[in-house]
């Protein structure tokens, strides 16, 4: 599969500009992508703009639950409206890097969530979670949701609530049966929400562990 399908608008990545008044490394996300041209908004700091040039050379780092993949560009131009973005020409391939692996175990929580439209959001629907990883989780549900599609989901976890955007990765029918096996991969998850599920993951691993099961 071409890195381009993993190029969705709404997706976090990272800008890193190596030299200059503005070296540094900043969030933003993807605002629209082209056959070859990729435009993401101008990334903010300290809550203004980060006035990058035309020509200014950027690394630019996306993820998925497996790995990182990050190009080099220059900036070809820059757009004020609607909104400000930087306007990027895309490579024809681009380095992958692995992610560390993160521990998958079984976990049967509670989990609801809604589905991202472009109208907001959808009414709530209920789903029980199968597995769980510091990455993403796999769940089962009554409702049918697209591959690629943004979720907004809340987590009932032993160590409390946890909401966050999840993408979905993978769909699929469970034979004979009403329901669906949705697996996702948490989306711009902030690191101190990540720890709760990791320190979740090895609480489980623990009492399996006490059980003799791994």
């Amino acid at each position: 599969m071409s890195y381009k399908n993993k190029l969705l608008p709404g997706l976090t990545v990272e800008l890193a500009v190596y030299e200059g008044e503005y070296e540094g490394k900043y969030r933003t996300r993807i605002e629209e992508v082209g056959e070859r041209l990729l435009m993401v908004g101008a990334p903010y700091d300290k809550g203004e703009i980060v006035p990058l040039r035309e020509g200014v050379v950027v690394r630019l780092t996306f993820w998925d639950e497996v790995a990182a993949y990050s190009f080099e560009g220059r900036i070809m131009q820059r757009i004020a409206i609607p909104v400000p973005m930087f306007v990027l020409e895309l490579p024809n391939s681009v380095a992958k890097v692995q992610r560390r692996s993160f521990v998958r175990v079984p976990a049967f929580f509670p989990v609801v969530f809604r589905t991202v439209t472009k109208e907001g959001l959808s009414d709530l629907k209920k789903a029980t979670m199968l597995d769980l990883s510091g990455g993403g989780m796999r769940f089962t549900t009554e409702d049918y949701v697209e591959n690629r599609s943004l979720l907004y989901a809340q987590l009932s976890l032993p160590n409390g609530e946890l909401q966050t955007p999840v993408r979905v990765c993978r769909a699929e029918k469970i034979e004979d049966s009403k329901r669906y096996t949705i697996s996702v991969e948490f989306h711009d998850l902030p690191e101190r929400d990540r720890d709760r599920i990791v320190k979740c993951v090895f609480d489980i691993q623990r009492e399996m562990r006490k059980k003799g099961l791994v």
